[in-house]
């Protein structure tokens, strides 16, 4: 089965914004993501639920090391902090 999960508590770029700053942010984010991830062993994922959009899950994802990829790129500022709210929609390059 395959499906898509968004992580928990953090609110990436959108890869199909209007805006080519976020989408650029959006790339770089994705980008950060795989270096975490590809060819790191296993990845965990807990406290699965459901998203509000069909088809997708949201869960806290653990590397095989015990790093946090959302904490990770928090602090690296690809991504902002997102408690289920509705998200600002501008344009900026202030990811």
């Amino acid at each position: 089965m395959e499906v898509y999960v968004r992580l928990r508590g953090i609110d990436a770029p959108e890869l199909k914004s209007a805006c080519s700053a976020t989408r650029d942010a959006g790339r770089q984010a994705r980008d950060a993501l795989a270096s975490l991830t590809v060819g790191r062993g296993p990845i965990q994922l807990t406290h699965i639920s459901g998203d509000k959009y069909f088809g997708r899950v949201v869960a806290d994802m653990h590397l095989s090391d015990g790093r946090n990829p959302a904490q990770e790129m928090l602090s690296a500022g690809y991504v902002t902090p997102y408690d289920g709210g509705r998200k600002p929609k501008t344009c900026s390059n202030s990811w």
